[in-house]
């Protein structure tokens, strides 16, 4: 006999009868409001869930803008910085650098660009005397020209003008450092001299400083030269890979004073003792270490002078 499945479908129904019964017959409380059924989209019903928060207006985009704004700058400035620094001694390095032959011919071609020259002016009139007045006796037929000769009587004459040998000026020679050469680490560089200002030694730009008062090249005593290790040319930047027994060569007068080096230390920036006189021929170069807190010191001896 085959078997037939029970419907069961009205025990499963019972519960929900009774809830559907329930609610028909309670009645909703009073104090709760009914709201009819809207279809809201997403941005509104994003507004009227954060009625009750401060929302993003203007202000706040112009704040977010202007923020990127400064970041970007901030970014930038060091960037510019550098590269105008870079550019500043690039600029400098090529001027000072250039050979003082060449530096002076061009001032010296400047100076003439700037005379005015007045060509409407009449000639000066030509200087005569009585020998350009008068003629000269023909040579003999077949004599040889005579060697120039002045009689007594001519010489002695008040209108005579005799040929002197010229006048050469006598240039002065500076005596003082004109150009520093360090071939063991590439420097070299235009040496300029600087003063204490403010109470403290002036450091060159761009160039070696000579300290005014220190001994001269190849003089006795101590010749001290200083430079920044930094900005501003940074000629001395390598100074600290210098080795014992390098040589340094300092221009000056028309002379090459040629040094060894037989020091190397590091000294505060208050013991000035390095930059006292010497009884030997001595060059000291100075520059900045340790970020400023110290001074790197060389000294070097006089071993040679040669003719620049």
């Amino acid at each position: 006999m085959p078997h037939r499945r029970r419907n069961q479908q009205p025990q499963q129904e019972a519960p929900d009868q009774a809830v559907l019964y329930t609610l028909l017959q309670q009645t909703p409380p009073e104090h709760t409001p009914l709201r009819p059924v809207v279809l809201r989209s997403v941005a509104e019903q994003r507004r009227v869930a954060l009625q009750h928060y401060l929302l993003r207006t203007w202000v706040d985009d112009t704040l977010a803008h202007t923020e990127r704004l400064l970041l970007l700058v901030l970014l930038l400035l060091p960037l510019l910085w550098w590269l105008a620094i870079q550019g500043y001694d690039w600029l400098q390095a090529a001027y000072l650098h250039q050979p003082p032959v060449t530096a002076a011919l061009a001032a010296s071609l400047e100076d003439t660009a700037l005379v005015p020259v007045d060509t409407s002016a009449p000639p000066a009139p030509a200087l005569t005397t009585p020998a350009d007045n008068a003629t000269a006796p023909a040579p003999l037929q077949g004599a040889e020209p005579s060697l120039p000769f002045v009689a007594p009587a001519t010489a002695d004459a008040p209108d005579y003008i005799a040929p002197r040998p010229a006048v050469v000026p006598h240039t002065p020679v500076d005596p003082r450092p004109q150009r520093l050469v360090i071939a063991s680490i590439g420097v070299d560089t235009p040496v300029i001299e600087v003063f204490v200002q403010d109470g403290v030694w002036q450091v060159a730009d761009y160039a070696a400083g000579y300290h005014h008062g220190s001994a001269l090249p190849g003089e006795i005593g101590n010749t001290v030269l200083a430079g920044h290790a930094g900005l501003r040319g940074a000629v001395f930047r390598n100074l600290s890979r210098v080795q014992v027994g390098d040589e340094v060569q300092v221009a000056a007068g028309g002379w090459r004073f040629v040094y060894r080096v037989r020091v190397l230390r590091s000294v505060w920036p208050t013991q000035v003792e390095v930059m006292h006189p010497t009884p030997t021929p001595v060059l000291t170069l100075i520059t900045c270490t340790a970020w400023d807190t110290q001074r790197f010191i060389v000294i070097a001896d006089l071993v040679d002078t040669r003719p620049a």
